[in-house]
């Protein structure tokens, strides 16, 4: 759903061009005639969430000034605006522990003996802990619910808290979390906003740990050119010279920064001759050599081979075979593996179409099929792919706009599968007859389907030796205020009735005998915020797989929020056509998003979702190092120095300024175990894409998948990690290729990383 704020510069001029050319002299009358239709409706239909807003105003005024704080550096000026909050009582509760969490993490909430204090007490408050070296780095102000006035009954509203506050000298770090429940009174300060009558905090919950974070960020580099080419997607890490440490890989600026070791990174140019890319690539053997290869999508329109040597070095650029219909126009995904178990390497090409360009919007918004096709690639032999769509089964939905999928065997038969992850529309699942013929299988999928889907991860959630997936996407408070409200447009039941079902947020999807189900923990891993790229890795070793979630989509200096119009007007108006009339009307609604003067759900914090044993998660990102609240796209994971703790990459999308990439390293102390795979390409063997790997220990069974094109916009590297906990012995490492070849390590050491290739190739 990146569309407001997306390319701008490329597309915003071209646009009011054209559109100014189609519209004449009768689009501004339309346009406005359109705009007074929505003033009708807010006057109607959405007048409660009008009101909601103007309430909404004071955190708008709360949560601006903190941020005007930060940004002159002034941490202690944070507390006490915090401080200078008007209200007429506030009543808050006493920490108490609940069972502390592993790293030192202690856990509270709030209970008796309770206090209410006035607004002169919670200000002296404040002060004394601004005195004992508190200081609030950063928040996040939701207002999740709200009811009117009513006879006698005030306004009342609900909202969401996030704190993260940090004493200095002492590293101690707090993070609170929870809602807090709000009477309006019927006075406006100074600015007009509401002042709250009563505040009760005692809802909260509070996470604490002493020490430094054990995420380091070593490194923030972007792309010296100016222009396009400060965009770093698409990101891949690999191990180009297979000396066990992964490179990364920015197609977008053309740069390789080669992995020295020790957190020591040195860039160099990708190709001898650049070329533009659009945000999709990957590495892998396309020609059969042995060497692992660059496809990748231009933006011209077409996918290029750029064939790789054994120092991880790539040379020529030769088109693929294939004729598509038409030109790429939004190439986003690229995964590969063996399809038709003929040896070679296949390719599923998703494409994305950004809503509101043109006056055009997915229609209808929550099962959307009017985007770019997407296309299943044949290799035919040394890297010459051919179109099979339809002959394979996938004509019918092709035309998602999609983020993210993946060839992977995700129903355990040995070929494999197809999983697609699409903006306004969500999963839809393909199981593979093993001969490249693909079936439809969302009816496995018990858990819905459902969401604004941004990209996937893989990794068996709930310790029971089965694959499972996570999906990212979009939680809405604004979607949830609305429904609370019971507001919707009478002749238009079906947008209600789909609202909360694609505003749910990520969804997991655990697998078993039946299918996929929900987790009963569903909605600790669903509301992240908008989440782009996630990544799934056992960071502390401990043999269950965490979570990260890049989270925010646009930052802009107020926290004022666009997200209504987009549920309240945006949605029903248009089609999926362009509209040149809708164009200007987008143009004119969005314009303080593009200007970087309001926000779309920006501010919001990236969250490291601990794994509590497969019975649900924590989120631990401030006290750990990596909630950073910049807009974050690409995630991926990876051991960049090889001490067996998994490292963490993140995108910053900064708008027209470009994009900034952050590698965090992970110096968590511990004892668990841990043991790694490094499957490489080698001449005359299979590749690893899509291969299964499953370590057996004496108390359990790990489970792993070498995929490509799940994360957004990236790869992770052909390098599987898994934490032990405290099993230090492992009875073998067990690999099956697509195809059903498998190969075995016995007795393998832990706390090392094992090289495997695959099987000969018997190529079709």
């Amino acid at each position: 759903m990146d569309e407001l704020r997306r390319s701008p510069l490329r597309w915003i001029r071209p646009l009011r061009i054209a559109v100014a050319a189609a519209c004449g002299l009768a689009c501004g009358d339309a346009v406005q005639e359109l705009s007074e239709h929505r003033q009708r409706l807010d006057e109607t239909v959405w007048a409660d969430e009008v009101l909601a807003g103007d309430y909404e105003g004071a955190l708008v005024s709360l949560w601006d000034a903190l941020l005007e704080a930060g940004r002159r550096g002034d941490l202690p000026a944070k507390v006490g605006v915090l401080g200078a909050v008007d209200f007429e009582s506030l009543r808050v509760g006493t920490p108490r522990p609940l069972d502390p969490l592993p790293h030192g993490i202690e856990h509270f909430e709030f209970g008796p003996p309770y206090q209410t204090l006035t607004a002169t007490e919670w200000r002296q408050r404040m002060e004394g802990l601004s005195e004992q070296g508190l200081r609030l780095l950063q928040s996040e102000w939701h207002h999740a619910r709200f009811a009117p006035a009513r006879g006698d009954q005030p306004a009342r509203s609900r909202v969401t808290l996030s704190l993260h506050v940090e004493q200095q000298g002492t590293g101690q770090r707090w993070a609170l979390e929870g809602e807090l429940d709000v009477l309006w009174s019927q006075r406006r300060d100074a600015r007009g906003d509401p002042i709250p009558a009563h505040v009760d905090a005692t809802e909260l919950q509070m996470w604490s740990r002493q020490g430094p974070p054990p995420f380091q960020r070593i490194l923030s580099w972007s792309s010296p050119s100016d222009g396009p080419a400060s965009r770093l997607h698409p990101l891949l890490v690999y191990d180009l010279d297979r000396d066990g440490r992964p490179e990364i890989v920015s197609g977008g600026a053309g740069r390789v920064l080669w992995n020295r070791g020790a957190g020591r990174f040195e860039e160099a140019s990708l190709l001898d001759h650049p070329s533009h890319f659009a945000e999709t690539a990957v590495l892998a053997d396309l020609d059969g050599d042995g060497h692992a290869d660059l496809l990748a999508a231009r933006e011209r329109g077409d996918l290029i081979l750029y064939r790789g040597d054994a120092e991880g070095r790539f040379h020529g650029a030769s088109p693929v075979a294939t004729r598509f219909e038409e030109p790429l126009r939004g190439p986003s995904t690229l995964s590969v593996g063996d399809v038709d178990a003929d040896g070679d390497l296949d390719v599923w090409l998703g494409q994305y179409r950004p809503a509101y360009r043109g006056g055009q919007m997915p229609s209808p918004y929550y099962d959307a099929n009017d985007g770019h096709p997407s296309h299943l690639l044949e290799n035919v032999g040394k890297g010459r792919l051919r179109g099979v769509t339809r002959e394979a089964g996938l004509g019918e939905r092709r035309f998602r706009r999609s983020y993210a999928s993946s060839l992977v065997d995700l129903d355990g038969d040995a070929d494999l599968d197809l999983l697609v992850v699409s903006d306004y529309a969500g999963v839809d699942l393909y199981h593979n007859d093993g001969t490249g013929n693909f079936v439809d299988a969302n009816d496995s999928l018990s858990a819905d389907r459902h969401l604004f889907g941004m990209s996937a991860s893989f990794a068996d959630f709930d310790l029971d030796g089965r694959l499972d997936f996570f999906v990212a996407g979009m939680a809405s408070t604004t979607a949830r205020r609305l429904e609370a409200l019971g507001l919707f447009r009478s002749e238009r039941p079906e947008e209600r009735a789909m609202r909360m079902r694609m505003a749910f947020g990520n969804r997991m999807y655990l697998a078993g005998d039946a299918g996929w189900r929900e987790p009963d923990f569903a909605d600790q891993v669903a509301r992240t915020g908008w989440t782009w790229g996630t990544t799934a890795f056992d960071f502390d070793n401990d043999g269950d797989a965490d979570l990260f979630a890049a989270n925010g989509h646009a930052s802009g200096e107020s926290t004022q929020d666009y997200c209504t119009n987009f549920w309240t007007h945006d949605i029903y108006e248009g089609n999926s056509s362009q509209d040149p009339v809708l164009a200007e009307l987008f143009d004119q609604t969005g314009g303080g998003v593009r200007s970087g003067s309001e926000s779309w759900d920006g501010y919001q914090k990236n969250r490291l979702l601990m794994n509590r044993g497969g019975r649900g998660f924590t989120n631990v990102a401030f006290l750990l190092g990596v909630a950073d609240e910049f807009d974050s796209r690409s995630a991926l994971s990876a051991d960049f120095d090889l001490d067996g703790r998994m490292d963490l990459v993140v995108v910053e999308d900064r708008g027209i300024d470009g994009q900034r990439l952050h590698v965090y390293r992970n110096q968590l102390e511990g004892d668990h175990h841990w043991i790694g795979l490094r499957l490489e390409e080698a001449p005359g063997r299979l590749s690893p894409a899509g291969a299964e790997v499953r370590v057996t220990t004496p108390t359990r069974t790990y489970v792993g998948r070498v995929a490509s094109g799940e994360t957004l916009m990236g790869q992770h590297p052909t390098i599987l990690h898994f934490g032990l906990g405290d099993d230090a012995r492992v009875d073998s490492i067990e690999v099956r290729w697509p195809g059903g070849e498998r190969r075995e390590i016995p007795a393998p050491k832990a706390n090392r990383y094992h090289l495997l290739l695959g099987p000969e190739a018997e190529r079709g």
